[in-house]
């Protein structure tokens, strides 16, 4: 059974109103999983700590809920955990860490002008000095 963002929030937050149903399916069903799109809005709610009503431990909490609800396709994890662990370390924001844990997580290089990927390390071709044609 696929489940998006707001099954995960509740199962991340102290005190949500679905978190008792969320873990009711959790126990009762053995095929919960979810997608990338799902954890990028978790990511969201990390972002912007200081606006934040709670405190999170971005990466902790990203893996401990992956335990409770995995991604398919499994191998997204890698990258999902990578990007939590971009957003807990680099000044970036929670889909410039995305790009580059799925950058990270594969052949390791990107055309963009995002000068955010040079802070993670990333092999970054600039696009603006690509030559036309």
């Amino acid at each position: 059974m696929y489940v998006e963002t707001d099954f995960l929030t509740a199962l991340v937050k102290d005190d949500d109103w679905l978190q008792d149903a969320a873990i009711r399916a959790l126990d009762e069903r053995d095929d919960i999983h979810t997608s990338i799109p799902a954890y990028a809005e978790v990511l969201v709610l990390f972002y912007d700590r200081e606006a934040a009503e709670y405190e999170i431990d971005a990466p902790r909490a990203i893996t401990n809920l992956l335990e409770l609800v995995p991604i398919v396709p499994a191998e997204h994890e890698d990258a999902v955990l990578t990007a939590a662990a971009f957003l807990d370390e680099c000044d970036i924001t929670p889909f410039d860490a995305l790009h580059a844990s799925l950058v990270t997580t594969r052949d390791g290089r990107v055309l963009s002008t995002e000068e955010d990927y040079d802070t993670v390390g990333l092999t970054r071709t600039p696009l603006d000095a690509e030559e036309s044609g």
